[in-house]
């Protein structure tokens, strides 16, 4: 496959994700700051690690700041609006190899997010535009499934995915859970807290299926580092990355591969052979924050190895 081809592929997968992720943060803060007055609006630029290009633009975390900044900000790379317009140009670099439905999808995508009347938004109306974002994921997950031939392509779209959510995943465990030892937290709002970190993920039904009814740090923790069946813990993300590199060589493992295949199998290995008590007992910082930088350093080996453009986190 082209390496151009691969390179939209990948960022196409990539930038619809994060877009999802990014809606998915902001509705659960809008809902918790509406219902318990819980604010920390600081949390949700810090997750995204845009705290330098936020004060650039703002003098302070409040809501509308931080909502504006987020979802419709041209100045912030990683905004919904530029996540979503990034990932409709390159769908239409590739519209000769992605289905016609696919790419019709997302340019309506595109222009409902452009179309959204931004400058008059409130916090009591502007959850449906969040929402909105979701569901258009969702959708687009749905169509890559029903509609691609399950070959490189799927597997560059596939592997995108998986490592924005890896990343993802670790950059909000590695945020709330600073958050979560302040003295200020008692019992009522530790147990509101980690909920909102689940619900940050989507993960608080299969979590509370597994561990009904007790919300514990801990658990949610180990649920969202270690849980083998759940699509956005990490440990299910690192296996799936690991099944598409395996797919994408055929089983062979060649020189120009070997660099990536070490990494996978030792971010791989930290998963399968640490506990929950291990992260929590040495530093879950570092843990987290050495998992950042190896997601990193993955994205420079997949471009190097791929010949792909500009790949990080």
């Amino acid at each position: 496959m082209l390496s151009r081809v691969s390179n939209s592929l990948y960022w196409m997968s990539r930038n619809i994700e994060r877009a999802e992720n990014t809606a998915r943060l902001i509705s659960v803060r809008l809902i918790g700051s509406i219902e318990h007055k819980e604010n920390h609006w600081d949390e949700l630029v810090s997750i995204v690690g845009a705290n330098e290009d936020f004060e650039k633009q703002f003098d302070r975390y409040d809501a509308k700041s931080v909502m504006d900044f987020m979802s419709f900000s041209s100045e912030n790379a990683n905004s919904i609006l530029n996540c979503v317009k990034l990932a409709r140009e390159d769908a239409r670099a590739i519209r000769e190899i992605i289905p016609q439905e696919l790419w019709e999808m997302i340019n309506a995508f595109y222009w409902e997010v452009k179309q959204y009347k931004h400058e008059n938004w409130s916090p009591e109306t502007i959850d449906d535009f969040y929402q909105m974002i979701i569901r258009q994921s969702a959708l687009f997950q749905g169509m890559v499934e029903a509609t691609l031939s399950f070959d490189e392509a799927y597997l560059f779209i596939k592997m995108a995915k998986f490592i924005e959510r890896a990343e993802k995943t670790s950059r909000i465990l590695n945020i709330y859970y600073y958050r979560s030892e302040d003295p200020e937290h008692n019992d009522p709002s530790l147990y509101r807290h980690w909920f909102a970190v689940l619900q940050s993920v989507s993960g608080h039904e299969a979590y509370l299926k597994k561990h009904h009814p007790f919300i514990t740090g801990e658990r949610v923790i180990e649920f969202l580092l270690f849980d083998e069946s759940f699509p956005r813990s990490i440990r299910y993300c690192v296996d799936q990355v690991y099944q598409v590199f395996q797919k994408l060589e055929q089983g062979k493992i060649e020189h120009y591969s070997e660099e990536l295949l070490e990494l996978i199998a030792k971010m791989r290995h930290s998963f399968q052979t640490m506990t929950v008590i291990d992260v929590m007992t040495d530093d879950i910082h570092q843990f987290l924050q050495e998992f950042q930088s190896n997601c990193f350093k993955l994205g420079r080996l997949i471009n190097k190895t791929y010949y792909l453009g500009e790949v990080g986190v």
